[in-house]
């Protein structure tokens, strides 16, 4: 494990901000020790691996991603979700509604249903890709109007 080092944070707008950056690969725990004006403190431990090799190149997102209501009943809809790419890194596809993933598909899949989609706000409606290994790609989405 490296070494300890004491370090003052700077306050931004009263929320605590360190910043740190490893020149050197390492494997161990990072540990952050707060503690307020009257000593209690709290303790995080959280495993760290920093590599000095570079990242492989993240799946780029689909493109031209469209949702289109196939029906609709007090306000909650059945939807198309449809997507175009050739990025042959992606294993499969994964679904995101406002912001959570909900459920994946096959690898040639460019079009899935999903239903249960409320509807009385906007929704954002995601698709990314997903490899092998379990890595996600870029998302990339549209925005399919509140029902009326």
């Amino acid at each position: 494990m490296g070494p300890r080092r004491r370090r003052h944070l700077q306050h931004e707008h009263l929320r605590p901000v360190l910043k740190h950056i490893y020149t050197t690969e390492f494997d161990g725990e990072m540990v952050l020790r707060v503690s307020n004006p009257i000593g209690n403190t709290h303790v995080l431990k959280t495993p760290v691996h920093i590599s000095t090799t570079p990242f492989r190149q993240q799946l780029a997102p689909p493109a031209n991603v469209q949702a289109a209501a196939l029906s609709t009943v007090n306000g909650i809809s059945e939807i198309k979700v449809t997507w175009e790419s050739d990025d042959p890194a992606a294993d499969s596809w994964a679904i995101a509604v406002n912001g959570f993933p909900i459920g994946r598909t096959e690898k040639a899949a460019r079009s899935i249903t999903v239903t249960d989609i409320q509807r009385k706000e906007d929704v954002l409606v995601e698709v990314f890709g997903v490899t092998a290994d379990m890595s996600v790609g870029l998302r990339a989405g549209t925005t399919l109007p509140a029902a009326r």
